[in-house]
């Protein structure tokens, strides 16, 4: 089993939107994967269904009220990906956690989620690099790290880069799996000289070729809380952009196989 973050400095990058479309193109591909929504605003589930808001989830799994990660895992319409919200957030108790359990509760739930069959366990996480994003990069195998294509992105990437190199330095195993552009206005020269610079400026293996649009399609998948790729009958263009990243990932990482993908559903979660 391999555990991605998806981890950015900033909010407003979409990581979000990547994580349930990828998720979903994981699947779509013949891969078990289990989305974990770590940020307490709990952006992945509540775009998917208003209802998640009051499930258990990721919190309630960090705090020790529940032992058993099966009974938090939602399974959706789509065999072989599975959801876990972020559950109840208890800010007052926020600090005890991340300084005494957050480490061995989330190893637990990595456990106990290859024991269930999952091949991929993909986080969502809230934005910046420390506190509980700190310690889910830390225990994760990979992190992906979506961009926003603007002028603060030439600035804040290399110290991003020197946090996560700190991370390894302090014992961490987790390796970069790349730099994603997302948001990127191809009618925006200000974005396009952004993502000019970041292209010229990073090792080619360091940022991904491909990147995410800034899209209405996207925007309206969100509100109807499904992936993209189940927009109508025929799915839009961004569906096979997410095909493609979720085939770059896998190249990336190390995932191998593939298999026949599954039948089209209506929607996610009830």
């Amino acid at each position: 089993m391999i555990a991605i973050a998806t981890a950015s400095q900033k909010g407003g990058v979409g990581k979000a939107t990547l994580c349930i479309n990828l998720a979903h193109a994981l699947a779509k591909r013949g891969w078990n994967v289990l989305l974990a929504d770590t940020d307490a605003q709990n952006g992945v589930g509540l775009s998917l269904a208003r209802s998640t808001r009051k499930r258990r989830g990721f919190y309630d799994w960090i705090s020790g009220r529940e032992q058993d990660s099966s009974k938090l895992i939602i399974p959706t319409k789509l065999p072989g990906l599975s959801l876990l919200v972020a559950g109840q957030y208890d800010e007052s108790a926020a600090a005890g956690w991340l300084s005494r359990e957050v480490p061995e509760r989330l190893n637990s739930l990595l456990l106990q989620a290859e024991d269930q069959g999952f091949d991929v366990v993909l986080f969502d996480s809230a934005a910046g690099m420390t506190g509980m994003t700190e310690s889910i990069v830390k225990a994760c195998d990979w992190v992906l790290i979506p961009q926003q294509a603007e002028p603060l992105a030439v600035r804040s990437i290399p110290h991003l880069l020197e946090t996560l190199g700190r991370f390894r330095r302090d014992g961490s195993k987790v390796q970069i799996a790349g730099i994603l552009l997302s948001m990127v206005m191809e009618d925006s020269a200000i974005s396009r000289r952004v993502v000019s610079e970041l292209r010229a400026a990073l090792p080619a293996p360091l940022l991904w070729p491909l990147s995410i649009p800034r899209s209405l399609r996207l925007l309206e998948a969100s509100a109807h809380g499904v992936p993209v790729a189940m927009m109508g009958k025929t799915p839009p263009a961004e569906a096979e952009l997410f095909a493609q990243l979720a085939a770059h990932l896998e190249e990336r990482i190390g995932l191998r196989q593939t298999t026949n993908a599954p039948s089209p559903h209506a929607n996610l979660v009830d």
